[in-house]
């Protein structure tokens, strides 16, 4: 009996070293970070205007925007002119667990909002959530959401069509022949439009106008949202709608290794 034990504890211990956390993420070259699920990867763009640049279905695939480094999916706001995203100022992987990743990245708009994304990446959903927290570094009240661009994604390539839904809530996407991206609001007075004409590849948007509030300095205020890249075109991202909502399924790691600690990143801006 005590042999069957032992044998039991060390089928645990080796069950628990190949335990590993299935979205593995790593910064390239001080140029981007990549974020690996079972889903998707995705790039993050170090510089200016910082967010997603490339998405990929498949290793050595085509990418869902482009060109890569051009300006794709960011935030912005037109107080005393129009202020983007900065570059990434810093990022932490704040949590791991088996089959998601949440990670922060913050940045500031060169006029007085800093923005902190706080992006929880799923291995099992080709959904992504936001979570944008803008707070006021200095100055007078500034309006915390405001302009339609919170936030705006451009794909800069030909796509096959771009699409405005409102029902089960409201979502703009576009797709291609490999895949569509799409934008899901899921705040109370969250809207999602297109401008389909928009330097003839189109642009999508969500407007958090209608809740975005005057905020002074050190104050702040969280919305969120979900970004999806998934296999399909219109069918699929309209389906996608009514998930995202509904709490995401946990399972078991689809990777056998990765990283297992935690890593903070300090950039200067540029």
């Amino acid at each position: 009996m005590r042999s069957l034990r032992v044998i039991f504890c060390i089928a645990v211990l080796l069950g628990c070293a190949v335990l590993a956390y299935a979205v593995q993420i790593e910064e390239k070259k001080g140029d981007r970070i990549i974020i690996t699920t079972d889903q998707y990867t995705v790039h993050w763009k170090v510089a200016a205007q910082m967010g997603y640049i490339a998405a990929y279905l498949e290793e050595n695939g085509p990418s869902l925007i482009g060109p890569d480094n051009s300006r794709n999916l960011y935030h912005s706001s037109n107080y005393g002119g129009w202020k983007d995203w900065g570059a990434l100022q810093e990022w932490e992987i704040v949590e791991e667990k088996p089959t998601s990743a949440t990670v922060k990245f913050v940045s500031e708009d060169a006029g007085s909002k800093q923005y902190t994304c706080m992006a929880t990446y799923y291995d099992t959903v080709p959904f992504i959530k936001h979570e944008v927290t803008v707070e006021n570094m200095g100055g007078g009240a500034v309006n915390s959401f405001e302009s339609s661009h919170d936030p705006m994604f451009e794909p800069r390539m030909n796509v096959k069509g771009m699409q405005n839904e409102v029902d089960p809530i409201q979502h703009s996407f576009y797709w291609t022949a490999d895949g569509f991206a799409a934008l899901y609001a899921v705040e109370k007075g969250g809207i999602a439009g297109i401008a389909a004409g928009w330097n003839g590849q189109g642009r999508m948007f969500l407007n958090h106008d209608a809740v975005g509030q005057a905020i002074k300095k050190g104050q702040s205020q969280t919305i969120t949202y979900f970004v999806a890249f998934g296999a399909g075109g219109e069918k699929e991202a309209k389906a996608l709608a009514k998930e995202v909502t509904e709490p995401v399924p946990e399972g078991q790691a689809v990777a056998s290794t990765g990283k297992l600690t935690t890593t903070w990143g300090s950039l200067k801006s540029f």
